[in-house]
């Protein structure tokens, strides 16, 4: 009961700010323009076939459940908090499962100054996306730790077309807490920083998400990345290739990328078909000749093919509802000539969910409450 006062009030409070007040001819800020939580729940098939060995896992599962709260203090500052509420413990800190929290200042259209934790400034659209609606993702989206604590600043173009931003913050390497020497839950004291220099631009019907990062690692050199995401949009399709590669020395140029596309069109306004591919390698020498992890995201000797189909269903009588099916096929190559490993791994997934928002902000305000 106790519960349930608190959220009235929450939400009574956000009501009271969120819109323009004709009292004594003053303008209030919108310091909620949303509230809202959202899930994902998902059945999964696999068939896993490895050097001979079969199994088939399979079962249901919630794999998200968040809360999100975002809104303007005033007319130049905004802030926004995303929180996985039902999560695994975090490797580094209990701050880990907070994916979003940062403060945002806008002295004038074209600025932008922000600070907090945040995502990390990586081009690419399957990167962009958020986590809740990528239904069919790559090796390297599933191993990078993509929310740092950092800076920001970004300056647009004033039709807000483009925009190119430069970022300071948590280099991902952090995460890798055994190597760096520091006790448990300690592992962000190593001072390990990421370099970023960020575009985001529009023409038409193309769209562009491009990066030039660094991320530092805890032998005090450098992981370079690169990474270029294309996009066509039209009325009822639309295509993005994501090119993406990372370098830990001179020898490792051409040897470790990724390239994804993906495909979508839309049959109707409500359901919408998808097919996706990627290819992932680590080929690096020097990450063959060394026991650590020296690249994150991928296993060294690794050749990685994914191939998937889907489809998603948002229905008419519920826009905050989506049905989605996924099939997919990996097949995961490794070689690790120094220990004469040599393996494969073949796995093939049934994949269904439904994803829900509660848009607590929209639906008070529709109800007049």
């Amino acid at each position: 009961m106790k519960t349930k006062k608190l959220l009235q009030s929450i939400v009574l409070a956000a009501l009271f700010f969120s819109g323009n007040r004709a009292a004594a001819q003053v303008v209030f800020s919108p310091v909620f323009t949303q509230i809202r939580l959202e899930a994902r729940a998902d059945f999964d098939y696999y068939r896993i076939e490895n050097d001979g060995t079969t199994t088939n896992p399979f079962g249901f599962h919630g794999k998200y459940f968040n809360f999100v709260v975002g809104g303007d203090l005033n007319d130049k500052f905004s802030y926004f908090f995303r929180q996985r509420v039902i999560a695994q413990d975090g490797s580094v800190s209990f701050f880990d499962n907070t994916d979003f929290l940062y403060l945002t200042y806008h002295p004038n259209k074209n600025w932008m100054f922000r600070l907090g934790k945040d995502a990390l400034a990586v081009g690419g659209f399957e990167y962009d996306a958020a986590p809740i609606d990528v239904l069919f993702s790559t090796n390297y989206w599933d191993n990078f730790y993509c929310f740092q604590l950092g800076g920001a600043v970004a300056v647009k173009s004033d039709d807000g077309n483009h925009m190119v931003l430069a970022q300071v913050a948590t280099s991902p390497y952090v995460h890798y807490g055994a190597a760096l020497g520091f006790p448990a839950g300690q592992e962000w004291r190593s001072g390990l920083l990421s370099y970023s220099l960020y575009w985001s631009g529009k023409m038409g019907h193309f769209s562009t998400l491009y990066s030039v990062n660094m991320f530092e690692r805890n032998d005090n050199s450098w992981m370079n990345y690169i990474a270029l995401g294309n996009k066509l949009i039209y009325d009822r399709w639309d295509l993005y290739v994501d090119l993406i590669h990372h370098a830990l020395s001179r020898k490792d140029w051409g040897k470790n990328f990724a390239a994804i596309g993906c495909f979508n069109y839309h049959l109707t306004e409500e359901f919408n078909i998808y097919g996706k591919v990627s290819y992932e390698q680590n080929k690096s020498e020097v990450d063959l000749q060394s026991v650590n992890p020296l690249d994150c995201l991928i296993t060294a000797g690794s050749k990685i093919s994914k191939y998937g189909i889907g489809f998603e269903y948002n229905p008419s009588f519920c826009k905050d509802v989506r049905f989605h099916g996924v099939l997919s096929y990996c097949q995961n190559h490794r070689e690790q000539p120094l220990v004469s490993i040599n393996n494969s791994t073949n796995t093939f997934t049934v994949n269904f969910g439904i994803t829900w928002h509660m848009n607590i902000h929209r639906m008070f305000m529709e109800r007049g409450m």
